[in-house]
């Protein structure tokens, strides 16, 4: 169950309603949530819909259908990161010319234009902390024994490999050579159309397209005039409107960060925060299932994100990450959030244990707000396992 301490009754309707679900979910089951903050269920058998509105939802959100495979060989699986945010996990599978060719989750081929695409990270050659060039691209060679940084201009893509134009001249590095490619974003992001939605995939992935239609065989998003993605259910984690009247805190930039002790934690260690992710860099996990959306921090952390007045409800949750599971002592922190320069906070979780279901919190009112900060602090002796997490922070006008 969902732990209900200190929190009104009548604010629950949406924060629990998109925690997970004890025992096994119904089969195909779409959550529907409301600008005002309820939420009603119906089953995907039989949908027929093509945007939001007409259930009158900010946000839907996919529970009880079979994930699809990934897509490909092992050796051709990606992270390719998109101009604008976007981002896919997909086999790559060659290109043409300006024209990358990769294949998502469930068979779903998708061509990408070298515009679009920021960079492409094999999950089986590229090593964590890439960077990117100062300026330029940069394609990351794996050579007997390491990699080499190859810096230059890309100048398209094949069936075998990456055409790129560096100190070695311009050369094919066939695909198996490539542990990553960063590009120098040259254009401005795709406008995204009207009516756009956020797509958060099951995979981890994120798209952003119109909404030309969904039902119960899945989700036809139209990225452009020219490509439509069909999508089945079950790659499709949570959709959101894109339209600026609802947006993840999760997608600001913090104003201020504070993490750890200004004189060390005593044993070197450090825990920057995480978007998206857990402060140890894995998906957002809490109370047994993934969240798309979020912030994951270590105690004590404080987070300030700058608001412009006009947003009118805070909605979210928290809860020590899923990841301290297997840990002896699994963490205890509280969770506050402050808004301006009030001194008391506008809402205080008390203590949290990690093990213990997420806790929702209320709908916390920001009409006229312009400074918000998340802080997590220590709640007993040990700073061990507090692997925080904020989750799914919803801004809605």
């Amino acid at each position: 169950m969902v732990s209900l301490r200190s929190v009104a009754l009548p604010s629950l309707a949406l924060p629990l309603a998109f925690l997970p679900l004890v025992g096994r979910p119904e089969s195909g089951k779409l959550w529907i949530e409301s600008r005002e903050g309820t939420l009603t269920s119906r089953s995907l058998e039989g949908l027929e819909l093509r945007s939001l509105s007409e259930l009158g939802a900010v946000a839907l959100r996919v529970e009880g259908c079979e994930e699809p495979d990934p897509a490909g060989a092992a050796e051709r699986r990606a992270r390719v990161s998109l101009v604008g945010g976007d981002r896919v996990r997909a086999a790559v599978g060659g290109g043409e010319g300006d024209s990358l060719s990769v294949e998502l989750a469930g068979g779903v081929a998708l061509t990408l234009d070298v515009g679009e695409i920021f960079a492409i990270e094999f999950d089986a050659r590229a090593p964590a902390g890439l960077e990117r060039a100062p300026s330029g691209d940069r394609l990351v060679w794996v050579r007997p024994g390491g990699f080499d940084k190859v810096d230059g201009t890309l100048e398209g893509f094949s069936a075998e490999g990456v055409v790129f134009d560096s100190v070695l001249g311009s050369r094919t590095f066939p695909w198996s050579e490539v542990a990553a490619l960063f590009v120098e974003p040259l254009e401005e992001p795709r406008a995204l159309p009207a009516g756009a939605v956020a797509v958060d995939l099951a995979d981890g992935g994120r798209l952003s397209g119109a909404l030309a239609s969904w039902s119960a065989a899945g989700l036809s998003l139209a990225l452009d005039a020219q490509r439509t993605l069909e999508l089945p259910s079950g790659a499709v984690r949570e959709v959101t409107l894109a339209d600026g009247s609802v947006a993840f805190l999760s997608l600001l930039e913090p104003t201020l960060v504070r993490e750890g002790w200004a004189e060390g934690d005593g044993v070197g260690m450090n825990w920057p925060w995480q978007r998206d992710l857990s402060v140890v860099g894995t998906p957002l996990s809490a109370g047994g299932r993934i969240w798309s959306r979020g912030l994951g921090v270590h105690a004590p952390s404080r987070l300030e994100f700058a608001l412009d007045g006009g947003w009118k409800s805070l909605r979210g949750a928290v809860a020590i990450d899923d990841s301290v599971r297997l840990f002896a002592y699994k963490g205890s922190v509280e969770f506050s959030i402050y808004l301006d320069e009030t001194p008391e906070p506008a809402w205080r979780s008390g203590r949290v244990r990690g093990g213990e279901a997420p806790l929702a919190l209320p709908a916390l009112e920001l009409r006229g707000v312009k400074r918000i900060a998340l802080v997590v602090d220590m709640d007993e002796r040990s700073f061990v396992a507090d692997r925080a997490d904020w989750l799914r922070l919803l801004l809605v006008r």
